[in-house]
């Protein structure tokens, strides 16, 4: 593959993985996404979707409790998908090079999170001194170029030499470094389960995020379950908050009325 197609790839997995569209995050990065414009740029639509619905059966029900990748999807799809129309290999093939480059993946984001960690602590300090265009450089631009070399690099480096290297590379990291990056990791679904807590912000919410965090853990139910789940207590929850509404205001205008009957009897 020649280098332009590969730093193509490599771009595109940095736009695909940037968050610059938070709320679409994990749409733009699935493979039946990404094969559109890699089908595009290679000329092979048609093939490069083929090989994205096999890739996708992967993933399908893949989830990153707490922010933490069990496999980076978007990495395996723009590897596995360019080299696997390049050589004119078959979607069963494609799957089998997507594992050790989605694992590539993992290794990547949980670099980019320990080093990004830096950002985080400069804007606390910037929005301790109230300087918000300080704090919003180090919340939003520097981890946005500081991982165009992270994301760039790896993919074209992969896509030149074939997933054989990055089988090679994984292997030759230190068993320190690997275990390391692991347990650094391990720490974020910790992480991401508190600031889910603490968005949720109400004491009688809580026992909604157990149930929830239990039926992923031992029910064995896949996302899509657990999101049907999910829409019908956040329903449920609505209804009784606003009935509870309605009753209190109505509670309210009688105290009131009582009131004003009591002054005007005075």
């Amino acid at each position: 593959m020649s280098f332009g197609l590969a730093l193509a790839f490599g771009i595109l997995y940095w736009l695909a993985t940037n968050k610059l569209w938070y709320g679409w995050l994990h749409l733009t990065r699935q493979p039946l996404v990404l094969a559109i414009p890699i089908g595009l740029i290679m000329g092979n639509l048609e093939g490069a979707m083929k090989i994205a619905a096999s890739l996708q059966l992967i993933y399908l029900g893949a989830i990153a409790p707490g922010g933490t990748l069990p496999s980076d999807e978007a990495l395996a799809s723009c590897i596995a998908i360019p080299l696997a129309l390049a050589a004119n290999l078959d979607p069963e093939v494609a799957t089998t090079l997507a594992v050790p480059v989605g694992l590539l993946g993992v290794l990547i984001d949980n670099i980019k999170r320990t080093y990004q960690s830096y950002f985080v602590h400069k804007a606390d300090l910037a929005a301790s001194k109230g300087d918000i265009k300080t704090m919003g450089r180090n919340e939003f631009w520097y981890p946005l170029f500081c991982s165009l070399p992270l994301r760039i690099i790896p993919t074209t480096l992969a896509l030149l030499f074939g997933t054989d290297a990055v089988s090679a590379f994984l292997a030759a990291i230190p068993a320190w470094a690997t275990n390391g990056l692991t347990v650094a990791g391990g720490l974020l679904p910790a992480l991401g389960f508190a600031v889910t807590i603490m968005v949720i912000g109400k004491k009688e919410l809580i026992p909604y995020f157990i149930v929830g965090f239990a039926l992923c853990a031992f029910s064995g139910v896949n996302s899509i379950g657990l999101a049907v789940f999910g829409v019908c207590l956040a329903f449920l929850q609505s209804n009784f908050v606003s009935r509870n509404e309605v009753a209190e205001v109505a509670v309210g205008m009688a105290t009131e009325e009582d009131d004003d009957g009591e002054v005007g009897d005075f």
